[in-house]
């Protein structure tokens, strides 16, 4: 291994111990949590509010 190589892999160690670091293993896991909730809230909303129904919805509730 070179220098240069072991060196970038200790940079990219030392990088995913940083808390910010979106690459980290802990981040990473915290993003595919995220993903699936709003999956699942986003398709709640659909089955809630279908896009037919969104003109009758609209004409009740929101005054111009």
């Amino acid at each position: 291994m070179s220098v240069i190589t072991e060196i970038d892999s200790i940079i990219f160690l030392l990088e995913a111990q940083i808390p910010a670091n979106p690459q980290s293993p802990a981040n990473q896991r915290k993003r595919r949590s995220l993903e699936r909730e709003l999956n699942k809230y986003f398709g709640k909303l659909e089955k809630a509010f279908s896009y037919s129904e969104l003109g009758k919805i609209y004409s009740r509730y929101v005054k111009e």
